[in-house]
């Protein structure tokens, strides 16, 4: 399988860090530290070089992950591509009641919902879930 490629979206440096450590070998990264930037690269990205996975965190400032989402899916649908085809987005956050998760699901249409701070093993086993890596480990 080729590399990913993924943009991770998150207002921590640290945070993004080791979600491309965790992720050598994986995926090739590029960064944004708000949904502002995200949704700048996003669109920069659609014509031969699309992403193939965006991590979202949701608390972030200037534009939330929630609202980041939303503008991706809206932009998706206006090219004619529905959630279910469109880029696989994981929102990443450290609330983890299970309304918040509820939440992302619905108003992100995420295709999964990680707890920070990330496990490895969770992670790999999400992307595996997903057929975007062919192992977990």
């Amino acid at each position: 399988m080729k590399p990913l490629h993924c943009l991770v979206v998150d207002d921590d440096e640290v945070g993004r860090e080791l979600l491309i450590l965790h992720l050598q070998g994986i995926a090739r990264c590029d960064t944004a530290e708000n949904g502002r930037d995200a949704l700048e690269k996003y669109v920069a990205n659609l014509g031969s070089n699309p992403y193939d996975l965006i991590f979202l965190d949701i608390v972030m400032p200037e534009l939330d992950g929630n609202e980041t989402a939303k503008t991706i899916r809206r932009m998706e649908l206006e090219r004619g591509i529905t959630p279910d085809k469109g880029v696989n987005i994981i929102v990443l956050s450290s609330l983890n009641t299970p309304q918040d998760i509820i939440k992302s699901y619905v108003s992100a249409q995420s295709a999964a919902h990680l707890v920070k701070p990330l496990k490895v093993e969770k992670l790999k086993k999400t992307l595996h879930q997903l057929g975007l890596i062919t192992e977990e480990a």
